[in-house]
């Protein structure tokens, strides 16, 4: 069985350098520390920390292990928030927790007075959909679900889809631009798992395979910054372009075929409780809180 207070100071340890600022950062005598440690190398049956007189540092197994002592720890403590019933940890994609959401937080605040505080999580969807499922927040805003058991999802938006260019691109002065123009174009990839393609197949008919994807980037805003340098066009949220293009520094092109818009989902646990600050949260995203 692994410990959590062994699994603390190991931590500890090697956050300090030493078996002595880590017996003075938790507050415990230094035996205790290298008896914790020992204890726990003895449980899993692994030398995790490197000792000498002045220092500390991970072994090939400690550091495989960092990772793992860190989640632990951050998983009890969230099991211990939400026994005592305070807070709220939200986790949302990032086109999501950049350019939508700090709007409805700030709104919802108020108007419950025993929230206690919240954490706001950003990551990519994938990302956010493991600490859902690791129990490390407590709701999950995403661009897409795949419908996995044990969790109640819903649409609680429809964000309008949008094709940037730079205002001086011919795109910018047609009144649309259809599928096979977008297919032949040069386009800017930005965060992977943001179901976009997927999205362009369903809602158009467009192979991914067959999009001519010149630059891959790992953001909305590296790709807004490529975009406005004329590198290529890419395919995203309006909310994360609308005050470029107020300002009118990128354009956006119409799809022929009408509006091209996306769902937006919030995910909870279907065991969480009906009263339960997430369950409040995605009642008040989808404008049906009390």
């Amino acid at each position: 069985m692994i410990d959590l207070e062994q699994v603390r100071t190991f931590v500890t340890v090697i956050e300090a350098g030493s078996f002595q600022s880590a017996a003075t950062r938790r507050g415990i005598a230094q035996p205790t520390v290298s008896q914790h440690v020992r204890k726990l190398e003895d449980a899993l049956g692994r030398r995790l920390v490197a000792r000498s007189r002045t220092q500390a540092s991970p072994t090939p197994e400690g550091t495989r292990f960092l990772p793992f002592a860190r989640a632990l720890l951050r998983l009890a403590a969230r099991a211990e928030a939400s026994l005592a019933g305070g807070g709220l940890a939200i986790g949302a994609s990032s086109n999501i927790g950049i350019y939508l959401l700090q709007p409805f937080v700030s709104a919802f605040g108020p108007q419950v007075s025993d929230l206690g505080p919240i954490d706001i999580r950003i990551g990519s969807n994938p990302e956010t959909a493991r600490r859902l499922e690791e129990a490390e927040i407590d709701i999950a805003l995403m661009e897409w679900w795949d419908g996995r058991p044990g969790f109640d999802a819903a649409v609680w938006r429809d964000e309008p889809v949008v094709v940037i260019v730079p205002p001086g691109h011919p795109w910018a002065r047609r009144q649309w631009i259809d599928k096979t123009m977008l297919m032949d174009a040069s386009l800017i990839g930005g965060e992977p798992g943001t179901g976009t393609a997927r999205l362009l197949q369903e809602r158009l008919g467009i192979d991914a395979a067959r999009l001519k994807t010149s630059l891959q980037l790992g953001s909305t805003e590296a790709v807004k910054q490529a975009v406005r340098a004329g590198l290529g066009v890419s395919v995203t949220l309006a909310s994360a372009v609308h005050e470029e293009i107020a300002a009118g520094q990128l354009a956006a092109a119409r799809l022929r075929g009408g509006r091209l818009s996306k769902p937006l989902y919030s995910i909870v646990p279907d065991h969480a409780l009906p009263r339960s600050a997430a369950r409040r949260f995605a009642a008040f995203l989808q404008g049906k809180a009390a």
